[in-house]
């Protein structure tokens, strides 16, 4: 039996605008308690865990070393609403043979892919 990917969690230092970028996504994230006294947030997206943890000093890399890759309905919208709400697109809205896709950076540098499959 191969291994299944159950959770992803990744620090940041921007806590506030990366909860605001995945939420735009339609993800909602709830508050756990962990040990040291801090929190993290965390959502369930198709089988998987997502959470983001708070790292006020987190130094991070000049470019992350992964992108994460999301579905979504009205590409053209969602490409706009990240732009008007400040985000970088590094590539519009573009057809592509297994869909239209687009790039933009999360808070912390990270690449976002959004497609629109076919």
């Amino acid at each position: 039996m191969s291994a299944s990917l159950r959770s992803l969690v990744i620090a940041t230092s921007q806590i506030k605008d990366v909860l605001r970028f995945y939420g735009s996504l339609g993800l909602t994230f709830k508050t756990k308690k962990v040990s040291l006294g801090t929190e993290y947030y965390w959502t369930m997206a198709n089988g998987l865990e997502i959470a983001f943890l708070e790292k006020p000093n987190l130094k991070q890399d000049a470019q992350p070393h992964y992108m994460f890759s999301f579905r979504v309905q009205d590409i053209d919208q969602k490409y706009q609403q990240f732009v008007s709400n400040r985000f970088i697109g590094i590539l519009d809205p573009t057809d592509f043979e297994e869909g239209r896709k687009a790039i933009v950076l999360d808070p912390d540098g990270r690449s976002v892919e959004i497609i629109e499959v076919k």
